[in-house]
């Protein structure tokens, strides 16, 4: 409809009015000047001119006229062609209006009519699901109380196996008894044996003492003689070591006269030394004399002559001092090593009677400690075989009595062992008893197994029938495409029954575990007592394998349940994302309807302008009029393209604004609103391209009141439509985490007309809430009101 509406405007605005602009623009101010120009002069040249000129100035005049009167009555059949137009696009925008106001009406009521079907829908099947879970839940009761009776005849069955293995213990005690009196008289003949053993030993240990006795005194003895000859050796060495020192005293004597000679050499050096000094100063005064009396010749050999006589003199001298040098050296040197070696020789003697001291003392220890020792041992071996003695007699005195006791207390346990074995064959009979009452408790076991058995295939069918359900519940969601923002609430309240729900499971699924590990601790308990008793091991065994086949269709049934939660949670998904791609489509049907209306409002205005031209009072059209209609012209032109240009901006905003919100909800992208995305873009474009000169009197006078009411209405249904979106989004943005929240800072900032530097500084904020360091930025400025003050319509 819109687009044949378009196509026909744009048909009519580029025949019709092309060829009755043309004209005007040939037609301008100087050449109604140029004409006035020469009829003032014709009349001018009146006087000069003859009479017979005014007859075709005045045809001149009524021919110009004329061409005016054309003109004039072209334009009033332009405006009146533009005046039916007008009214024909009026007719055809309230037909679109009351077409769009049924068409809304229509939608609201489906809506509402599937919005209460499908919450009547969900009531229904959530009162099934709670008696499901009633039914279930009485189920579960009942496997408790049956666990409960099992848990007591277990308990009955502990309680005799106590009685039994007691019965068993005081049995093992008896016998433990007689064993140990029968190994204490076997202890008692091995102590006699052992006893005598020893006394033969004690006998030995006394002979063997004295002879050690003997042998230490004449150790004693010989000690005393080394004794004597260390003394004798220690006096010899004294001796030496006086020599010795003597021998040192000397060496040092004549040590201290090679220094007093070497002082004295080194004195005789010093005097050399001078009186060559000396004998050098009067050669310097010799030859200063030389040079008054003598030639240069003779003066020049005397000098050289005592030159070298100096010279010899000088080397002789010196020759005698090293070889005195040399010679003090060597008898110092030789002195040295003789005195070094008398100190070794000294140190080596020290050492030597150090040791021989060490030596000597050890041994005199050593003898005084063996014969302490020896001592001490004849002491010890007396008072022991005193002490084996008076054992001897006590362990004879204990045997008598042990005797005396083994006999009564042998008499005693034989009546004991008579009266156990009385009590043991009656507790056979009492086992026996208990083993036929087991086995019947075995029988019930297994008639309430197979009761279990029963139960979980009813729980299979009550799954298979919820299956069944679902998917007709899918079929039906399948059927309903018409689903607003307010089924997506309903979604999420029955998201939350439904987390209750899977809590109650998980519950239950807790209570299941707890009574299969009660299963598991009883058929561990019936391996023990069968164990116990064995007889009964094959059919304990086979009880045991029905229970294992019991704990994996157990197993089968929680996996299947799992998987029909997962198919579940699948579905809701599904619904929600459906939910949600019909959302985005009503959005932009509703934006795509807002930017119809606004064009139609143009078009109506563009319509409504030449009713400016019928207030002239005598119809005519003047040419000011007419540069006033052309500079209109340019400046609606001008209007219109910067329009298009915010369209075209507004549409680059909302297809941002839809990428954020399907990275917020991880949707894929919507393939049919990026088509009529497309086709806006494309119908905007031919718009450009088909009226690029729109009509000249389309502007003439202001929009009417009618079309600033279809303005303000479209503008408020757009209003709301995005007030809906940016609570959502704010929403969204206040519950996520940091890291979530960062993404939505663009769309927020689109929504509510932040500045750069409020963008900045909002990322800036959640930057430091997700570091760990940092320190928090201040506000620039003032932050201007975006909210609340005056701002462009949101797109």
């Amino acid at each position: 409809m819109f687009a044949k509406l378009k196509k026909k405007i744009a048909e009519e605005a580029a025949t019709a009015p092309r060829s009755g602009v043309r004209i005007p623009r040939t037609i301008s101010k100087e050449s109604i000047t140029s004409v006035g120009a020469d009829s003032g002069d014709d009349f001018a040249s009146d006087g000069s001119s003859s009479r017979d000129d005014l007859p075709a100035q005045l045809l001149r005049r009524n021919d110009q006229i004329r061409r005016l009167e054309a003109k004039l009555s072209d334009y009033a059949e332009q405006l009146r062609i533009m005046q039916k137009t007008k009214d024909k696009l009026e007719i055809a925008l309230e037909r679109h209006q009351d077409l769009s106001i049924k068409k809304f009406q229509d939608q609201n009521e489906t809506h509402q009519a599937s919005r209460a079907k499908m919450a009547e829908g969900m009531t229904l099947a959530l009162e099934k699901k709670d008696q499901e879970w009633i039914e279930k839940m009485a189920d579960v009761e009942k496997l408790l109380r049956k666990e409960e009776q099992l848990s007591q005849q277990e308990r009955e069955l502990q309680k005799k196996d106590a009685e039994v293995q007691s019965a068993r213990r005081e049995l093992s005690k008896a016998r433990g008894k007689l064993q140990l009196l029968e190994q204490q008289h076997e202890e008692s003949c091995r102590l006699n044996t052992e006893l005598e053993i020893e006394r033969e030993d004690l006998l030995l240990l006394r002979e063997e003492a004295d002879k050690k006795t003997g042998e230490l005194e004449g150790r004693c003895q010989e000690l005393h003689s080394v004794i004597q000859q260390v003394s004798e050796d220690f006096q010899k060495s004294q001796c030496v070591v006086s020599d010795l020192e003597k021998s040192l005293s000397d060496l040092q004597t004549e040590h201290d006269a090679l220094k007093l000679q070497q002082q004295k050499a080194a004195v005789t050096e010093e005097d050399k030394e001078r009186l060559l000094a000396d004998l050098q100063k009067k050669v310097t005064s010799l030859d200063r004399r030389l040079q008054g009396n003598l030639s240069q010749d003779e003066h020049l050999q005397e000098l050289l002559q005592e030159k070298s006589s100096l010279e010899q003199s000088l080397e002789e001298t010196r020759a005698e001092l090293l070889a005195v040098r040399t010679n003090h050296a060597d008898t110092v040197s030789s002195l040295e090593a003789q005195v070094s070696r008398m100190s070794c020789s000294i140190t080596e003697l020290q050492t030597l009677l150090r040791h021989k001291d060490d030596s000597s003392r050890a041994y005199r220890e050593r003898t005084d400690t063996q014969v302490a020792q020896l001592e001490q041992q004849i002491l010890e071996s007396s008072e022991r075989l005193k002490s084996a003695q008076q054992q001897f007699t006590e362990k004879q005195q204990q045997m008598e009595k042990l005797r005396g006791v083994w006999s009564a207390e042998k008499a005693f346990l034989e009546q004991q062992v008579c009266l156990l074995q009385q009590q043991s064959e009656e507790r056979a009979g009492r086992l026996e008893d208990s083993i036929t009452s087991l086995e019947k408790d075995k029988l019930t076991l297994q008639d309430r197994v197979t009761d279990l058995e029963r139960q979980r295939g009813e729980v299979d069918s009550t799954l298979r029938q919820q299956t069944e359900e679902l998917e007709q519940c899918r079929s039906e969601l399948s059927s309903r495409q018409t689903v607003s923002t307010e089924i997506a609430k309903a979604l999420e309240e029955s998201r939350r029954q439904k987390e209750e729900l899977q809590t109650q499971v998980g519950e239950q699924a807790t209570f299941l575990q707890t009574s299969q590990q009660q299963l598991t601790t009883v058929t561990e308990r019936l391996a023990q007592r069968e164990e116990d008793v064995r007889m009964l091991q094959n059919e304990v065994q086979s009880g045991k394998a029905s229970q294992i086949q019991l704990q994996e269709e157990g197993e089968r049934l929680r996996a299947q349940l799992q998987q029909v939660e997962l198919d579940r949670d699948s579905q809701l998904i599904g619904l929600r994302k459906e939910l949600l791609s019909q959302t985005q489509q009503l959005d932009g049907c509703q934006a795509r309807v807002s930017y119809l209306e606004v064009e139609v409002d143009t078009l109506t205005e563009q319509l409504h302008s030449p009713e400016v031209c019928e207030e002239d009072q005598n119809g005519s059209v003047t040419v000011d009029d007419l540069d006033h209609i052309q500079k209109v012209n340019r400046e609606l032109e001008q209007q219109l393209s910067d329009k298009n240009k915010t369209i075209k901006q507004l549409q680059q905003r909302l297809a941002e604004l839809k990428r954020t919100l399907q990275k917020e909800l991880k949707l894929k992208p919507d393939p049919e609103a990026e088509g009529k995305e497309k086709l806006l873009d494309s119908r905007a474009e031919k718009q450009e391209r088909f009226c690029p000169e729109p009509p000249p009197a389309s502007a003439l006078s202001p929009p009417t009141s009618n079309t600033t009411v279809t303005n303000t209405s479209d503008l408020n249904d757009s209003r709301e439509i995005n007030f809906e979106y940016l609570k959502h989004v704010v929403l969204k943005f206040m519950s996520s985490r940091e890291a979530e929240a960062f993404q939505l800072i663009r769309a927020v900032s689109v929504l509510l007309n932040f500045t750069r530097e409020e963008e900045d500084m909002l990322k800036q904020t959640l930057e430091y809430k997700m570091s760990w360091f940092g320190s928090k930025p201040s506000p620039k400025g003032i932050i201007r009101p975006s909210v609340s003050g005056a701002s462009s319509p949101w797109s």
